[in-house]
Parts: C-alpha cells; sequence; structure tokens
C-alpha cells in the first residue's frame, strides 16, 4: 500500500488507541470506510510496526478473530504527530499577521 496522508494515518491510529484493544469490526464500522480500506490500514500499521495483535481467536468463519493495539512506535509516533498537528498558529504565521 501506498503511504496514507498524514491526517488519515493519525485518525486512524488515535481511532486504534481509543478502542484498544480493538478489532476489525469495530475499526469498520467507526471508520465508514469500505472493508478493503480498512484492511490496507492495518496491514500498513502492522507492516511498519505501529499496531501489534494483542489476541488471535478461532471464530466460526474462516479467519481468526484479531485484536490490536498501538505499539511504543505507534504511540511514539501519534505523540509526536499530534505534537505537529496543533492547530494553533506557528511563530511563523504569527509574524506573517503582524506585517500585515
Amino acid at each position: 500500500m501506498e503511504n496514507p496522508g498524514v491526517r488519515t494515518l493519525t485518525s486512524f491510529l488515535r481511532q486504534v488507541r481509543r478502542n484498544a484493544p480493538v478489532n476489525f469490526s469495530t475499526l469498520y464500522e467507526e471508520r465508514r470506510k469500505g472493508y478493503g480500506m480498512v484492511t490496507r490500514y492495518i496491514r500498513y500499521c502492522l507492516g511498519h510496526d505501529l499496531i501489534i495483535i494483542v489476541s488471535e481467536r478461532r471464530t466460526r468463519g474462516r479467519y481468526t478473530s484479531k485484536e490490536y493495539a498501538l505499539s511504543k512506535r505507534g504511540t511514539r509516533l501519534l505523540t509526536l504527530l499530534e505534537g505537529n498537528l496543533d492547530p494553533s498558529p506557528t511563530d511563523r504565521e504569527r509574524s506573517h499577521r503582524k506585517l500585515q
């Protein structure tokens, strides 16, 4: 998968942190995206060690039910991204407004 956008990745990681441990169905219902999109987000985050599989259960269906949570790396990245996505104006924007 191509890199998801920063805002999309941040909102996905927030959702995992808020609902941890979270399963695929909960992620799908909250995101209101297609199954394929949520699957790609999960695969991307697992591949980059941003989330981990907390538990895996055998259910009646063909696939196992997995629950996910943020990894230490995912937590650090989310903290970093939330700090950078702060809606307050930056020093540069403030100085630009003063000049106008």
